[in-house]
């Protein structure tokens, strides 16, 4: 028969359990030391008062302020010294007493402020924001994303933006002080915590959230396993989102997945979760940027909310049974893109005699909201007919690309939807193996009216260029290494542009003629843009800048989405630079923007811009892209210059 616990062992044990829940039990424990020792001390002191009277104490309530005074304050036992001896000792008591309550009470006092700051600079505390944008997870794309961000709140004021990340709280505010000295009207709070559980997302107060951006730990420049993995945790702190909130009440969530599989998952699980593939984009952006000049610049101020950005607006006073053509010239400041039906459904670039419904809403490029207003009459008049009837032929293209990555598939697809038969597309690395391989001879066979070709070279060997000549091919497509360093990322890129210039710099001198040929590049940091300029080449895209832009703009406007959906696919209409000579039979001719307009209606477009040729290099002047400029601004146009329009095809 097992022994019983004593009766001290069993105090001990419940006193040690009381004392381990944590900062209360401790201040009880302390209170009720100086209350006993109060109230003991004020016995002894009356009782002894009792048996050794002392004159200079009057009365009880003397003694128990004496004990007091003295446990709070050890100069206190100043006072009894016209007092008997044994107030004296009582005395002295009390004032160890005090000491040893007091010191302890002071130092956990200074403990519990101590563990609450150390708690704070956890981010373990509470957030009780609402409406506020939810980053989960901290990255490469997370400076990028907060910059639009703060764009879009730069109008309003009380705006919030909460991360939840599991890092440390101080690493990510170190890197956000750093990276966004001003972040004018909008607050940033971090917070430290698995994104995927609902404990934190509580504590970010998820539910009451305006939208949720849910980023990747996984980059392209991982592995396989390593997306697989990313693609899983980001699933997971989907359906922790969905189970805090409910699919009917989520909020929009914009989350980036790896294998199309996970995404179509993602897509079912709730009608306000938008997926983005990054790789798919980045490629049918470097399609469309090599095939028209001038292209990513557009792109880049169309994404985001710096420059002008896609609204969907719905006029107070209906349409006015008014169609396409006839609305367009009633905003001053904007202009209408298409029209987004009750169902949902997308229209760019419809007919000029299209009629909307009076509950479409027009889908509306603006430089801000504030800005759109429909009225009453036109803003601008136009008369132009224009009597030119030159088309555009369907190139047969002959493309190079550099490298390979993860993207390099979905290019050759896309150049094999818009290219014409017998076009020619080039693939040149450093080395072969068995993947790349296989996904050659899959391409072939899938593309057999395209010529596919590989070629293995060492790019830093002398003479090569000499051998590839790049000046036979329309454009050269420099596609970026996948890797964890951006740095060396890009400067590896710009020393293989700065080579490409000398080379055409050369053969340009030798045939007294400057060669055509497009260069187009993707950089990963944005900071490296005038050093890729410097280089020559006017079409880049910033591949992580562009997606964390597409992500916070798509974050607070969820049918964006669908907008670029349909720019990209090449059933529909897409963006083109189409030189003026198609619209304008006499150039060079000054015209005013409103003609612009007209006459690219006349040929079923949509004209929202204007590239002047002259300045594509200039910086100041945003390359030479004029995006909505007044409808009754001039311009001398060239045979060089180009309209920007939606249209359905190059011609």
């Amino acid at each position: 028969m097992k022994e019983k616990p004593g009766f001290l062992k069993r105090i001990r044990y419940h006193f040690d359990n009381f004392m381990s829940r944590g900062g209360g039990s401790v201040f009880a424990a302390l209170m009720t030391l100086f209350l006993g020792a109060f109230f003991i001390l004020s016995f002894i002191r009356i009782v002894g008062g009792i048996i050794f009277p002392d004159e200079s104490i009057k009365g009880s309530g003397e003694f128990l302020w004496r004990v007091f005074l003295q446990i709070s304050d050890a100069g206190a036992v100043a006072e009894d010294g016209e007092s008997n001896w044994f107030n004296k000792i009582i005395g002295i008591l009390s004032v160890f007493s005090g000491l040893v309550l007091f010191s302890s009470l002071v130092a956990f006092i200074t403990n519990q402020f101590d563990q609450k700051i150390q708690e704070l600079r956890k981010g373990k505390s509470e957030v009780l924001e609402s409406d506020h944008t939810l980053i989960l997870g901290f990255g490469i794309r997370t400076i990028e994303i907060l910059k639009e961000l703060i764009e879009a709140n730069s109008s309003e004021s009380g705006k919030a933006v909460v991360i939840l990340a599991d890092l440390d709280k101080e690493e990510m505010d170190d890197s956000l002080s750093e990276s966004l000295p001003d972040t004018k009207t909008t607050k940033i709070i971090t917070r430290s915590g698995l994104p995927s559980h609902l404990h934190s997302l509580k504590k970010v107060n998820a539910s009451k959230a305006g939208s949720i951006i849910i980023l990747n730990p996984a980059g392209s420049e991982t592995s396989e396993e390593e997306k697989s993995i990313g693609d899983a945790k980001v699933l997971k702190s989907i359906m922790a989102l969905v189970a805090l909130n409910g699919e009917s009440s989520l909020p929009p969530v914009v989350v980036e997945l790896h294998a199309l599989e996970n995404r179509n998952i993602a897509s079912e699980l709730s009608e306000s979760v938008q997926v983005m593939d990054e790789r798919s984009i980045l490629s049918k952006l470097l399609v469309q940027t090599s095939r028209t000049s001038g292209l990513a610049i557009v792109y880049s101020n169309l994404v985001g909310f710096e420059g002008n950005e896609i609204y969907f607006y719905k006029s107070k006073t209906g349409w006015k049974g008014l169609n396409f053509s006839e609305i367009s010239f009633r905003f001053k400041e904007s202009i209408p893109l298409g029209f987004r039906k009750r169902n949902g459904e997308i229209i760019l670039n419809p007919h000029p005699n299209y009629f909307p419904e009076q509950e479409e809403y027009a889908i509306i490029l603006s430089e801000d909201d504030s800005k759109i207003k429909f009225e009453e009459k036109p803003v601008a008049f136009s008369d132009y007919d224009s009597h030119s009837a030159t088309t555009l032929s369907k190139p047969i293209d002959k493309q190079l690309i550099i490298g390979w990555n993860s993207k390099s598939r979905m290019i050759v697809d896309e150049y094999a939807k818009f290219s014409s038969p017998d076009s020619m597309i080039d693939l040149l690395i450093g080395e072969a193996n068995d993947e790349i391989k296989s996904a050659m001879g899959k391409l072939r066979s899938k593309y057999p009216h395209i010529r596919l070709r590989s070629f293995i070279a060492n790019l830093s060997q002398e003479g090569i260029l000499e051998k590839i000549s790049p000046e036979q091919y329309d454009s050269v497509i420099f596609l970026a290494e996948e890797r964890e360093n951006i740095e060396e990322v890009d400067a590896r890129t710009i020393s293989l542009l700065l080579r490409f210039r000398q080379y055409f710099k050369k053969r340009s001198a030798d045939r007294g003629k400057k060669i055509e040929t497009q260069l187009i590049t993707e950089i990963m940091n944005s900071e490296n843009t005038e050093l890729v300029l410097e280089t020559g080449v006017k079409d880049f895209l910033i591949s992580n800048q562009f997606v964390s832009k597409m992500m916070a703009q798509v974050s607070q406007e969820p049918d964006v989405m669908r907008v670029y959906e349909s720019l990209f696919h090449p059933d529909g209409s897409e963006i083109y630079l189409k030189p003026a000579f198609l619209y304008f039979d006499k150039l060079p001719q000054t015209i005013n923007f409103a003609d612009c307009m007209q006459a690219a209606f006349q040929r079923k477009e949509t004209c929202f811009g204007i590239r002047v040729s002259s300045e594509e290099t200039d910086e100041s002047k945003g390359y030479g892209v004029y995006l909505i400029p007044d409808k009754s601004k001039t311009f001398t146009l060239t045979e060089s210059d180009s309209l920007i329009v939606l249209s359905e095809d190059q011609s």
